[in-house]
This record gives structure tokens, C-alpha cells and sequence, in this order.
């Protein structure tokens, strides 16, 4: 419904722009509803007494929004605006639109949810460490001995404090980001030479041992004495997960434009597309939720038991001999 794209007979710029601007309205009121929810819910007992709950509650909130935003295009748009759409919902009787949308979220969502939470555990992982100290009159020294600061009137105990030798976060928070971006079209001139889902396979392997290292590698960082000495391997392996996951938006975008035909082809992308842009809220949330339970690589676990499922689907379909789709 860009101006560009004439819905209206007449092909009137203002008509398209009231189109244009009345799904962004639907848009920011769904997303709005989906906002009270959050305020209205993020107190109550099922959504905070337990890790599971408070993610869920996160996924809760994204598919009220995907939800509302859907109807509202489908019964409170303009006549115009309701035929377009309603064409466009040939696609959701096809079965490839959803095994197509749940490889993007793994490839597109996992890239810019890597992208928001790459910085943060920088920072969570070697930004602080824990060390043993005194406490005397509220103030808490580092070093020493229990005995000496005992007898002083002191209490010996452990705190955390800002790691001396923490990597600078702005001098490789940009990294992750360049090299996903910078990849992607190569992952895509790959796909045309040997095929899409030939690619994708490759690099679901591949991201599944990058994050499986790298949350094996997490939880031996946490509560080391100096953990910036992991930051060289933590670097390598996150950069690997851009690297592959930006390969995948490449090998996708041109699955999808092969094994559909060309008037469904532009729908599912941007069904796919808009559906994996919630990975920039949910992946963030996830790692927030963990890192609160001081267990950050757990959700490296279930991302990369989430790509084992991809790598499954895109091999049944899409790879094996005799699969129902080759060559895309």
C-alpha cells in the first residue's frame, strides 16, 4: 500500500498515502494493545515466578501484536486495501509459507536478536567479577584476610565490581552487525551457483556448532576471576553466528523466490520478514531472562536445539533425495 504501488483505480498519491498511513495507524494501535499488556501483566504471578514464564510472557506479547495487526488489515482497512490483502492470502494455504517463515526467523530473527544482545553480554560476561573483600562502616575493600577484618569489626564476604580488564563494548559491539550485513549477498550468489536450501544447510550445521561452543564456552566464563581472558574465543564463535546466520538471509531470500511462484513470491517474503523481525525483541528478552537466572547459555541451548529443527525441515523438503522440493 505504498503510494508507489497504485491501489487506488485512479492512482491518486493522496488516496495510496491515506491507505499507506492508515495501516501504519492499525499498526502502532496493535502494537500499542500489545504494550498495555505488557504493563498490565508483567506483575502477575504466572508470567514472574518462573524463567519459562517470563519468556513466554515475552512470546505472549508478539503474537498479540502479529494477531491484532493481521485482523485489523483484514476487517477495519479500506475496501481497496481488504482486496489486496485478501489476495495476498493465497499464500497461507500453501505449506511452504510456514516452513519457509520458520527457517527466516532462524536466519533473520537470530541476526538482528544477535545484534541487540551481542553488546549486552559483553558487558554481563566480562564487564564485572566477583571478589572477596571487607565490608566495615557500609564501605567494602577488596583483598585480605576473614581473620584481619573480622578482628577489625568488619564483615568478610565476596561483592561484584567492574572488571579492570573488561573489553571496551563500543570497539566490537559494531562487529557482529558488519559482517551479517556484509555477508548476506554473498550467501545469496552462493545460493544461485549451488542452490538455497544446499546453503542453508551448510550454515544451520555450522550456526548449530557455533552456538553449542559458545554456550559451553559461556558457562565456563561465568565467575571466572578473569574472564576477559575467553573474550578472544567468545568474539570468534558470536562472530560465526553472524557470519552464518547472514549467509541464511542470503540463501533464504532466494529459496523463497524460486520455490514460489512469482505473484506469492514478494507476500511470503514480507510475511516472512515481518514475522522474523520480532527475533529483535524476543532473543534479547530471552538472554535478559536468562542472565537474570545467571544461566545465559541456556538460551544458546535452545537456539541451537531450534536450529536442529530448521536443519530438519530444510533437509526433508528442500535436500534430500527425493525430497518434495529440489533445487531451491
Amino acid at each position: 500500500n505504498h503510494p508507489d504501488h497504485g491501489n487506488h483505480p485512479k492512482h491518486e498519491t493522496i488516496m495510496n498515502l491515506v491507505y499507506f498511513y492508515w495501516l501504519e495507524v492499525v499498526a502502532l494501535i496493535a502494537a500499542l494493545i500489545s504494550v498495555i499488556t505488557l504493563i498490565t501483566t508483567r506483575a502477575s504471578p504466572a508470567f514472574t515466578s518462573s524463567a519459562g514464564g517470563k519468556i513466554g510472557h515475552k512470546f505472549l506479547l508478539v503474537l498479540i501484536a502479529a494477531v491484532l495487526e493481521h485482523l485489523f488489515m483484514l476487517y477495519i482497512s479500506p475496501k481497496p486495501v481488504k482486496e489486496r490483502v485478501g489476495k495476498q492470502l493465497v499464500i497461507f494455504k500453501d505449506k511452504h509459507t510456514y516452513i519457509m517463515t520458520y527457517l527466516y526467523i532462524m536466519c533473520f530473527g537470530s541476526f538482528i536478536g544477535y545484534s541487540g544482545s551481542f553488546p549486552k553480554l559483553i558487558t554481563d560476561l566480562f564487564g564485572y567479577i566477583t571478589v572477596k573483600g571487607c565490608t566495615n562502616e557500609g564501605e567494602f575493600l577488596q583483598g585480605g584476610d576473614q581473620e584481619t577484618c573480622e578482628a577489625d569489626g568488619g564483615v568478610w564476604g565476596q561483592a561484584e565490581i567492574t572488571n579492570p580488564n573488561a573489553p571496551n563494548v563500543f570497539k566490537f559491539a559494531w562487529m557482529g552487525a558488519a559482517v551479517g550485513s556484509l555477508i548476506r549477498p554473498i550467501g545469496g550468489m552462493l545460493s544461485d551457483k549451488y542452490g538455497g536450501a544446499r546453503v542453508t544447510m551448510i550454515m544451520i550445521i555450522w550456526c548449530t556448532a557455533a552456538a553449542i561452543g559458545q554456550a559451553i564456552l559461556v558457562s565456563k566464563t561465568r565467575g571466572l576471576p578473569n574472564p576477559e581472558k575467553n573474550f578472544g574465543l567468545f568474539l570468534f564463535l558470536f562472530l560465526n553466528l553472524f557470519f552464518t546466520t547472514g549467509s541464511m538471509n542470503g540463501s533464504t531470500f532466494r529459496t523463497i523466490g524460486v520455490l514460489f511462484p512469482a505473484d506469492q513470491a514478494g507476500p511470503v517474503l514480507g510475511w516472512s520478514s515481518a514475522i522474523a523481525s520480532y527475533g529483535a525483541f524476543v532473543i534479547p528478552a530471552m538472554f535478559g531472562v536468562a542472565i537474570a537466572e545467571d544461566a545465559p547459555e541456556v538460551t544458546l541451548y535452545a537456539l541451537a536445539g531450534y536450529y536442529v529443527t530448521c536443519g530438519f525441515l530444510n533437509f526433508w523438503y528442500y535436500v534430500r533425495p527425493g525430497c518434495e522440493r529440489p533445487g531451491v
